[in-house]
């Protein structure tokens, strides 16, 4: 089907061509799959040769015919190995109608060998691949870790600049702000942790971040009790407080869809209390 474009014809591209199926074909089978299709081909060839060398002189070495019988049989298989490689010794060379069988050969055992040696090349990258992954997984969370301890640091930081007074100081207000926001990203990440979790979380681990992130509550709550008194219209910080709560809410031991220990489903429970708990301003 072609359309036109002023007076010339286009012609519609094909998304696939028959060598890139048969290509996507051949990545589909495993590597022993594709090894054995490779000896069978081996062994098949040298049998053809060998009964074609039965009736006539199809495989010469050193200018002679090569012997008949299961000697002539394992030069045969020889000389279908080393086409099939491509290697190519030169010691036993094909006559007539074998150079066509000798071409055919060394093209499927070149594109069989080929897949087999990618084979090994992808599985090899595909456990490097995960390799990364996991440091990548392990370093989140570790600044997972580490941006609780620095939330909770802000939180009795700003909890100071409250003390002993009436009515919380302008800093204290833009720093509740701040921190509600950040909060809320490593919220968000703790929430994928246990429902999209990518790895298995050690258990140790898991704990001492929900651990953090139930210190974090408690003493948030006593922060936003500290500057209700001065009610300012935030929409920024509603909305963060808003999702604080959405999200903790589903932190519990039945709400997350996977089985935890008890230790870590009674901290789970924990957050869902100590958000529910929140002192809206």
């Amino acid at each position: 089907m072609t359309d036109r474009i002023g007076a010339r014809p286009v012609r519609r591209l094909r998304p696939t061509n028959l060598s890139t199926r048969f290509i996507d074909a051949l990545s589909e089978y495993s590597v022993g799959v594709l090894f054995r299709w490779w000896l069978i081909i081996v062994v098949g060839c040298g049998v053809a040769f060998w009964l074609m060398a039965e009736t006539s002189a199809v495989l010469l070495s050193s200018g002679q015919p090569i012997a008949h019988g299961w000697r002539g049989l394992v030069t045969a298989v020889y000389f279908s190995a080393v086409t099939a490689t491509s290697i190519g010794y030169g010691d036993i060379v094909p006559v007539g109608v074998a150079r066509l069988l000798a071409i055919a050969e060394g093209a499927a055992g070149l594109i069989l060998f080929g897949c087999v040696v990618s084979k090994f090349v992808s599985r090899r990258q595909d456990h490097l691949i995960a390799e990364i992954h996991h440091i990548a997984f392990e370093d989140r969370l570790g600044r997972l870790r580490s941006n609780l301890h620095l939330i909770r640091t802000e939180v009795q930081a700003t909890l100071r600049l409250c003390e002993g007074r009436d009515m919380p100081p302008p800093e204290a207000i833009a720093r509740v702000e701040s921190v509600t926001m950040i909060f809320v990203g490593e919220l968000h990440a703790v929430h994928d942790l246990l429902y999209r979790p990518q790895q298995v979380v050690d258990e140790t681990v898991l704990e001492a971040i929900l651990a953090g992130l139930a210190a974090v509550f408690r003493e948030f709550t006593e922060l936003l009790a500290c500057v209700r008194a001065q009610r300012f219209n935030s929409r920024l910080l509603h909305g963060n407080l808003a999702s604080m709560q959405r999200l903790a809410r589903e932190i519990c031991g039945d709400c997350v869809p996977h089985e935890f220990t008890p230790s870590l489903r009674m901290w789970m429970d924990q957050i869902q209390r100590l958000a529910g708990e929140l002192v809206q301003i």
